[in-house]
């Protein structure tokens, strides 16, 4: 059984021309395209699937980010981090786009915002 995050930001206005491309920066800085690939090639590493985001159709008229990612599975600490790894790419866009109503969550569990640190509080 796999272990997906899933992401949705929800604003009454799109994002501007500056957040979609501080967003696709954000998105690159974070790939795992070479972890990708030297697994698929060695079998060494975590079986990733790359950061996913719907569109360019949102689900509802209000959402502005949306996507899935399914956390790599292949090891005892595989899905820890990549969690780790994916909650702080999402810290990263949702301080892009702040004024939007955020909801992520691995399956069933919400992932709370830490307002101090400006990131998802994985301990709760």
């Amino acid at each position: 059984m796999s272990v997906s995050i899933y992401y949705t930001a929800r604003r009454n206005k799109p994002l501007t021309k500056e957040e979609q491309q501080a967003i696709d920066s954000l998105i690159k800085e974070y790939s795992v395209e070479k972890e990708i690939s030297e697994y698929l090639e060695t079998g060494k590493g975590f079986n990733w699937e790359p950061f996913c985001v719907y569109g360019p159709d949102p689900s509802e008229p209000d959402i502005i980010f949306e996507g899935s990612t399914r956390l790599p599975d292949n090891s005892k600490e595989a899905i820890w981090e990549g969690l780790q790894h994916w909650s702080l790419l999402l810290s990263a866009i949702r301080c892009v786009i702040p004024d939007a109503k955020w909801n992520v969550h691995v399956n069933d569990h919400e992932l709370i915002w830490d307002e101090e640190y400006s990131e998802y509080d994985l301990s709760k």
